[in-house]
């Protein structure tokens, strides 16, 4: 199994987890990611540059939200 379907499964059950509520906005947003980088790694090489970069670019958003988070959370202590 390409390790490009492994990501897009893992996202995809991520977004399903988010839409359920029981995951934070920040990490369905890395779970996007993970399927476009998945994709990216599936689809021809034309395509896989722009998906990747678009599916890193978001799971650094995911990442940045979620360290804000607990920024935030440690300063109202």
């Amino acid at each position: 199994m390409n390790a490009g379907w492994l990501e897009v499964i893992v996202g995809v059950i991520g977004v399903g987890l988010g839409a359920a509520g029981k995951m934070a906005r920040s990490s369905v947003v890395i779970a996007v990611g993970l399927i476009l980088m998945g994709i990216a790694h599936i689809v021809s090489a034309t395509w896989s540059h722009f998906l990747g970069d678009i599916g890193a670019f978001l799971i650094l958003l995911g990442l940045g939200m979620s360290i804000a988070m607990v920024i935030r959370q440690w300063r109202k202590k």
